[in-house]
């Protein structure tokens, strides 16, 4: 076969099949076709063949050589029939990729030129009438992009519609038609902000990907397409459902495509985008990594000479940003503002991503400046926020955005150099971005929050006289709160500021409500399918917002309602085992499938090892996405509660009816917050106010980080310190038990009487405090007088539904060669207990050896090494021999089967001052997973004294009682040790009520 015959061969099975190397091998082979042609009109066949051929080859590698050479063959093949016989258009094509790709425009307007040609020529036939008109519009889109031209984009639209009057509707090149319209109509709402143009992209693009079918090798284009709309539509409305499914269809795209496809740039930096999107929104880390690593493949994937580069640039910048936000140290914002300074300097003021990256930098630099405190860096960002004001439509969706920064930018400058002026810019610059954002745009309440806080400042800073000012802050504060499309901690943000604001002018009916619509909002900031690091992260942004809430409502004299704040807005993170849902044996019996799915569904999110045992897998339960199981989980619930009967699934029991469950032994809640200090005495189904004027918040703080302090000089001390070490910490621990009965216990007990039990319920900085160890006279004379227990919420203290366990057994862990005083413990114990129990005692002792036996024992006993870390409380672990067993991977376990575990380790319930609302420590994720009982420690216990009291603790064996049991142990070695708090202080009882 002769080369030019054999090159076609191969063409036809590259257009089949998609396979890159055919095309190589045709490009290849009319190559020698075009240089062993001797008739002239064989040359000129294999010539522009050979250039249309290149152009197809630049399509899938992007290799601008190829591009040049491609124009430079089909320019010298152009005749008096070249308009209508389709070499004009080959040409036009090849100038269009070109002038987008090198922002070439006198390039990209020969193409529109010669395309206009084309249409326009009647000999033309309709079918290719009809491509051209398609492939005019993308050029003029192209246009639009380049240089800002309104017009065109106008034009494109008319032209993508006149392209599919002609095209059949089961014509193969209808779907690509159908796409270019696509981005004709979201590329006009992102000009003009018409809505209706957005939905229509929206369905025309779904109508695209259906036309095609999946075995076209092109076919990720319209993938793509469709990819876009979606992401604008969720930027528009809010819908979460939008962006899963934008992000599913650009992974279908990048799976569509060979791993060195040209088009596989594009498809990740679109992905990077609308990753970084879904991160903005949720705070999901693994989700934000994945959008820089998304973002750098797109950008290595470019010739750094290429428009496409600089767009890929753009975006790598903003997902380096958002990194910094999580990893201040990661050196990710210098990164991000160099990215941005090159694409700009790069890039004409034209081109519609100009304004975006200038906005981007604004951004960055802020961060910078709000991190290092430059001037430079400030002035700089509100010199890049004026050039995206400056540089961005009157009509484009995005100059609200802008405008907002440049407010914030001057409420910075504001804060810096006290000048009237910079804030009254700030809040016009905030009343000209909310007046020209659609209410129902998720950005909306964004901007009045922004709008809202800089009133309330302006209030302070001189109309403190004029409550109608702040009146009016409020409103809009409140407006912001309500909103239905903002994202969940924009509107708790708002509601928080707008309580903030009725406190400090004593509304305190005004504050409840305000606080009252953040706390319901709580839940919705840390949803289920995130990470429990991103969970706490978006938890810890509000941190004290319950407790505030509730001290609102104790000046309102409404301790219920302080009460049911409390209990709403607290506790979220771990949660509680969903194994002890009420309803769930009765949704077996009447609906297996919904019970089915809810676990299944349950366990995606958990993301707690195997596929349960036994069950089916639902049918529609297909991604392994969390994202996608998160908003599964919430139409399951939905339909769940829809059934007659089922109404209260899984949702928390009102607080009145957790009161009604204590019995004689009084459960004390402690509320401190900056806005004041209560005890609420629950007892006998009675609830009593208590205020406790003698505790100040900050005082609370102060006495915590002071023992924090001791305890880390006593145990971090050497052999030679060590003495003077433990004295100090003992008269610190001394004082800290002292001012904890006067401020504490004293005005408890003037209420509810001498009291023998009490289980305590403490919020804030006073969950680090030993309140069980109280001193009346003596350091830790509170333990002779009552016996102490605690909880993190009043619906802990609930006993879930044990698990069917055969006869009861013990697991004992150990293990560790340099701790002899727990070997020697566990040793003991085995010998103590195996009499009347099974006793479980895993050598070695692995992470899943560990792992596998906990469900299944009755009892735990753990003797190893604890760890706890302040920076990230869910790093908190037990060291085994193999690895580390964290509070992640024991609270996902369903623990119900166990009565008791005991941990002989250090601080197991050692509590994080940031993360006061949300007890992350081993004690809390035991709990959690559905243990009844546990012992744990406050800080590090000493060997040799641990192992004592443990023994003390299982004098009787298993003990019926164990915050009797642990009490009694603390007595006997205080007994022997007063002066030595280190030994006894440190142990808590954290269970159920009885």
């Amino acid at each position: 076969m002769d080369p030019y015959a054999s090159a076609l061969t191969h063409w036809d099975e590259f257009d089949r099949t998609g396979d890159t190397g055919r095309l190589v091998l045709a490009v290849d082979l009319l190559r020698v076709a075009y240089k062993t042609a001797e008739v002239p009109e064989d040359r000129y066949r294999c010539g522009n063949d050979l250039g249309l051929a290149l152009s197809r080859l630049y399509d899938q590698t992007y290799d601008l050589d190829l591009l040049r050479e491609s124009i430079d063959l089909l320019r010298g093949g152009l005749g008096v029939e070249s308009t209508s016989d389709g070499r004009a258009y080959n040409l036009a094509l090849a100038l269009q990729k070109h002038g987008m790709m090198t922002d070439d425009l006198p390039a990209l307007d020969e193409s529109i030129a010669l395309m206009r040609e084309v249409s326009d020529c009647a000999a033309v036939a309709e079918d290719m009438r009809a491509r051209v008109l398609s492939a005019l519009s993308t050029a003029l889109q192209d246009r639009y992009e380049l240089a800002s031209d309104a017009e065109a984009l106008a034009e494109s639209v008319v032209k993508a519609r006149a392209s599919l009057v002609i095209t059949p509707e089961d014509h193969p090149r209808r779907g690509p038609h159908l796409a270019h319209l696509g981005l004709a109509l979201r590329m006009t709402y992102e000009s003009t902000g018409d809505p209706e143009a957005l939905e229509e992209a929206v369905e025309v693009g779904r109508a695209a990907v259906r036309a095609i079918d999946d075995d076209v090798p092109s076919k990720d284009i319209e993938m793509g397409t469709l990819s876009l709309a979606l992401r604008v539509k969720y930027e528009a409305y809010g819908d979460p459902a939008a962006l899963d499914e934008s992000i599913l269809w650009l992974r279908r795209a990048i799976a569509f495509l060979p791993e060195d496809h040209g088009r596989q740039a594009p498809h990740h930096s679109n992905l990077s985008l609308a990753l970084w999107t879904r991160y903005e929104r949720t705070g999901d880390l693994a989700v934000l990594n994945e959008a820089v690593d998304a973002a750098r493949t797109a950008v290595a994937r470019t010739d750094p000479g290429t428009s496409d580069h600089r767009l890929y640039r753009n975006n790598l910048g903003l997902a380096l940003w958002s990194l910094h936000e999580r990893d201040p140290l990661s050196g990710a914002l210098d990164e991000a503002i160099d990215h941005f300074r090159a694409v700009l300097a790069t890039t004409g003021e034209s081109r519609t991503f100009f304004h975006q990256t200038a906005a981007n930098l604004a951004v960055a630099l802020r961060a910078r400046y709000l991190r290092r405190g430059s001037a430079t860096d400030l002035r700089d960002a509100i010199s890049a926020g004026e050039l995206a004001d400056r540089a961005a439509a009157e009509t484009h969706v995005d100059r609200q955005r802008y405008l907002s920064l440049l407010g914030t930018l001057h409420q910075d400058s504001h804060h810096r150099h006290s000048v009237p002026a910079d804030l009254e810019k700030a809040v016009s610059h905030f009343r000209d971005a909310v007046a020209a954002t659609p209410a129902d745009h998720p950005d909306h309440a964004l901007f009045q929050l922004n709008l809202g806080t800089a009133l309330v400042e302006r209030w302070r800073a001189g109309h403190r006289a004029d409550g109608s000012r702040l009146s009016a802050a409020r409103d809009i504060l409140h407006e912001a709160a309500g909103s239905p499309t903002a994202p969940p901690r924009i509107r708790v943000a708002a509601a928080r500021t707008a309580g903030d604001a009725a406190a400090e002018v004593r509304d305190w009916p005004g504050a409840v409500r305000s606080y009252e619509t953040g706390v319901a909002q709580l839940p919705q900031v840390a949803p289920g399918h995130l990470d429990l690091a991103d969970r706490g992260r978006e938890l810890g942004r509000f941190l004290g917002l319950a407790s505030d809430a509730a001290a609102a409502a104790f000046h309102c004299g409404d301790p219920g309602g302080a009460l049911q704040l409390l209990e709403d807005g607290r506790g979220l993170l771990l949660g509680t085992v969903l194994d002890d849902v009420p309803l769930l044996a009765e949704l077996r019996r009447r609906e297996p499938e919904l019970a089915d799915a809810f676990v299944w569904t349950r366990h995606r999110l958990d993301r707690a090892g195997p596929d349960p045992v036994g069950m089916p897998r639902p049918q529609d339960l297909e991604s392994d996405d969390r994202h996608t199981a998160g908003a599964e989980w919430d139409r399951l619930i939905e339909r769940i509660r829809a059934i007659p009967g089922f109404g209260e699934f899984l949702r928390q029991e009102p607080v009145a009816e957790l009161i009604d469950d204590v019995d004689d032994t009084p459960v004390i809640v402690l509320n401190t917050s900056r806005l004041r200090c209560d005890a609420v005495v629950l007892r006998s189904g009675a609830a009593v106010h208590v205020p406790l004027p003698l505790l100040e918040h900050d005082t609370v703080r102060a006495r915590a980080g002071d023992l924090r302090r001791a305890i880390d000089a006593a145990t971090d001390s050497s052999e030679a310190g060590r003495t003077a070490a433990e004295r100090r910490f003992g008269e610190t621990f001394d004082a800290v038990c002292r001012w904890l009965f006067l401020a504490v216990v004293e005005p408890v007990l003037a209420v509810c009487g001498p009291v023998d039990r009490v289980h305590w319920l403490p919020t804030g900085a006073l969950t680090a405090l030993p309140l069980h160890a109280a001193a009346e006279r003596e350091p830790g004379d509170f333990l002779e007088r009552a016996v102490s227990s605690y909880t993190a919420t009043l619906r802990g203290l609930r006993a879930p539904v044990p698990a069917r366990t055969s006869p009861e057994s013990v697991l004992i862990v150990s293990g560790e060669q340099d701790l002899r005083a727990a070997e020697r413990e566990a040793d003991v114990l085995e010998h103590l207990l195996g009499a009347d129990h099974q006793v479980l005692r895993p050598g070695p002792a692995t992470v899943r050896t560990v792992l596998d036996a906990l469900p299944a024992c009755s009892t735990a006993h753990i003797a190893l090494h604890g760890y706890s870390d302040p920076d990230n409380p869910l790093s908190g672990c037990l060291e085994l021999t193999d690895g580390d067993l964290d509070v992640p991977a024991i609270s996902r376990l369903r623990l119900t089967a166990m009565r008791l575990a005991y941990l002989s380790a250090c601080d197991t319930a050692a509590p994080d001052d940031g993360w006061a609302d949300e007890p992350v420590h081993l004690a809390a994720a035991f709990r959690a997973a559905g243990c009844r009982h546990v012992i744990a420690t406050l800080w590090p216990a000493e060997d040799d004294s641990a192992a004592e009291v443990a023994l003390d603790f299982y004098a009787d064996g298993l003990p019926e009682d164990p915050a009797v049991a642990i009490n009694r142990a603390q007595r006997r070695r205080r007994a022997a040790a007063p002066a030595s708090p280190l030994s006894w202080g440190p142990y808590e009882h954290w269970g159920v009520l009885g």
